[in-house]
């Protein structure tokens, strides 16, 4: 009820400011105050979209869009971006499982719990605005239970040259399932400045979450969950492994750039960049008593107390050119020292290590193609990785896209899977892991009448994992592995927006094939998703309206198990996921600059029996009911 009076609310404010009233009427006894020009009026406030844009760190210019279109549905969740390639767990804010893998790894060494990396601001996210307006920007979705997700970004320009932003993100969501309850924290900072010679830019997250771990459900409810058995529709009845875990992981990060031109001329220029990004996490995992699924505790201890802390400096130092040869041209010297810490009684300083790089970056344009190539090499370190990274692009007439982009990259899995010491006796890491190597080969086609396809290989060795013994009673105590062997990825994506008249019809389609000598790398034959939708104008065309259906299956496979301890995945070859339709309905509305989203998420579950899992231990979501709105405000 609140929410449909939220709704009537805002659609009532938005039919009252867009009624007009007759000027021309002498009659009227207020035509004269009908006469009198409101400078705050929709009608005399000459909007410009064009004078609202934001870019990222690599100053890659987009303006901002209020559209309504289905792109933004994919994007109307928890990350706000599409999750086709992954699977949500059952409550917002908890780890998502991997339909695909990606080759998107740190060249430089981070602390682990890989699987929070999916629910974080990195720096690829960072946004720094340039609006003629001050821009607010309101995101509101309800979540299952106690609790919603709201995000609220604030931007304007002090001076035509001089921008800031503030942004808070937060979640709390208390779950259906016993303990997964979970929680966000998110707030961010810009400063953008752009004056004569200097350009520079601030950027500064802290973000905290907080995961209450249950573990999945043991193994008498998960019988009881597939079973279909109405007595347990309630699933607070379905007991799970964990009752008392909670993992708190909280980062913070500040990014500092600087680019000064020493000289421009003839549009050629020289130029000094400088950037500082200093970082500081922690994770802390606790359970009040020991559980049988990773052993006893060390001697001495009565509960659990996994807390663990890394700070990163990096120093970059570029000269940029552009001549009449080169459209660019860098060369750079990177400097990252890092130090990760046990947190006890006493700080203890584990290891720390100063590492240094070279990096170099060329561009240039040749009529319709561009060429980019990119080398990072290592001077000194043992946990930093080298790259090289080539994309030829070219664009005929904008009638179709083609890019072919081949890399070459090292990266570490992470310091707590080098060095780790639970309050669990049996569970420490004291080893060296080998820098994992992936050789991709990426080719992209896009036409508009065709649709977008993509051809991706990849080569991986020193492929880092963690397994466990399933058959001991201690089942869930992680083991460190890596794989020396060469594994080899193909992946092709087919996606294409079909339209006839008011109806469209989306379809993405990801082809997947695994050759290995032992099952590591786990993962589904073929995704696809297809969603049927019809697009109309009602209510004297004032609202955009978009309502359809969405189905996304993928094949059977064995997949990851999350692993709460580490907060990482690791892989099993008992119980396959999969074969199961999640089927969407949803009603998407714009009006003006605010979005609404009504979906009926996963309505068919009761026809699924209790199959639909997010891994083997854990269950998707069952069908619900969600709103929320995106709504764009400027004064």
């Amino acid at each position: 009820m609140r929410y449909l009076i939220i709704l009537f609310i805002t659609i009532s404010c938005f039919e009252n400011n867009s009624q007009q009233t007759d000027q021309g009427n002498s009659s009227n006894a207020l035509g004269f105050f009908n006469k009198v020009k409101d400078s705050m009026s929709i009608e005399n406030f000459q909007f410009d979209v064009n004078k609202l844009k934001f870019f990222g760190i690599d100053n890659d210019t987009i303006l901002l869009d209020t559209s309504l279109n289905i792109n933004k549905y994919y994007q109307f969740n928890y990350r706000k971006k599409d999750n086709f390639e992954l699977l949500k767990f059952n409550n917002v804010g908890q780890v998502y499982n991997k339909l695909s893998y990606e080759s998107n790894s740190n060249l430089l060494p981070k602390i682990g719990y890989n699987a929070n990396e999916e629910l974080l601001i990195g720096q690829e996210d960072y946004k720094f605005y340039d609006v003629a307006y001050p821009l607010t920007e309101l995101f509101f979705k309800t979540v299952y239970s106690q609790g919603q997700l709201t995000d609220a970004l604030f931007t304007t320009n002090i001076n035509k040259n001089t921008n800031f932003l503030l942004g808070f993100k937060a979640l709390r969501s208390l779950g259906k399932y016993q303990n997964s309850l979970s929680g966000l924290k998110q707030f961010r900072f810009g400063f953008s400045l752009i004056k004569n010679n200097l350009d520079s830019k601030i950027f500064f997250t802290s973000q905290k979450l907080e995961k209450h771990e249950n573990g999945g459900l043991n193994d008498t409810s998960l019988i009881d969950f597939e079973s279909g058995n109405s007595e347990f529709k309630e699933r607070s009845k379905l007991n799970v492994n964990f009752e008392d875990a909670i993992n708190t992981y909280q980062t913070r990060s500040f990014y500092f750039t600087n680019n000064y031109t020493l000289l421009n001329k003839n549009q050629n220029y020289i130029s000094i960049i400088y950037n500082l990004n200093y970082e500081t996490t922690n994770n802390k995992y606790q359970q009040e008593q020991a559980s049988y699924l990773y052993g006893t505790l060390s001697s001495g201890l009565d509960e659990i107390n996994d807390h663990y802390k890394f700070r990163s400096l990096k120093n970059v130092i570029q000269l940029q050119t552009k001549s009449s040869f080169f459209d660019l041209l860098i060369f750079g010297y990177i400097n990252y020292n890092y130090n990760f810490f046990e947190m006890n009684q006493t700080e203890e300083k584990i290891t720390g290590e100063n590492s240094s790089l070279f990096s170099g970056s060329i561009q240039k344009n040749i009529g319709n193609m561009k060429i980019n190539f990119d080398i990072t090499q290592k001077i000194k370190g043992q946990r930093v990785g080298n790259e090289i990274d080539f994309i030829l692009e070219s664009d005929f007439k904008k009638k179709y896209n083609f890019l072919i982009n081949l890399n070459l990259k090292q990266s570490h899995p992470g310091l707590i899977y080098d060095i780790f010491s639970s309050d669990y006796s049996n569970i420490n890491f004291e080893r060296k892991n080998k820098l994992k190597e992936i050789k991709s080969l990426c080719v992209k086609f896009n036409n508009q009448s065709f649709g977008k396809i993509s051809f991706r290989y990849l080569n991986i060795v020193n492929q880092f994992y963690l397994t466990v013994n399933s058959d001991i009673q201690n089942k869930l105590t992680p083991i460190a592995n890596q794989y020396y062997d060469n594994i080899e990825l193909l992946k092709v994506k087919y996606s294409k927006e079909i339209k006839f008249g008011k109806f469209s019809l989306d379809n993405t389609i990801l082809f997947q094939n695994v050759h290995q000598q032992d099952q590591i790398i786990n993962l589904p034959k073929f995704i696809t998703r297809n969603t049927l939708y019809i697009s109309e104008k009602i209510f004297r065309n004032v609202l955009d309206i978009q309502t359809g259906f969405s189905l996304k299956i993928f094949s059977k496979f064995y997949a990851n198990e999350y692993n709460p301890l580490l907060s990482t995945f690791h892989i099993q070859s008992k119980k396959k996921i999969g074969g199961y339709p999640l089927i969407d309905f949803f009603i998407n509305a714009k009006i003006r600059q605010t979005r609404i989203f009504v979906k009926a998420e996963h309505f068919n579950s009761s026809m699924s029996s209790g199959k639909f899992l997010s891994s083997p231990t854990t269950p998707y979501r069952d069908s619900s009911i969600r709103f929320g709105l995106k709504w764009n405000l400027f004064n």
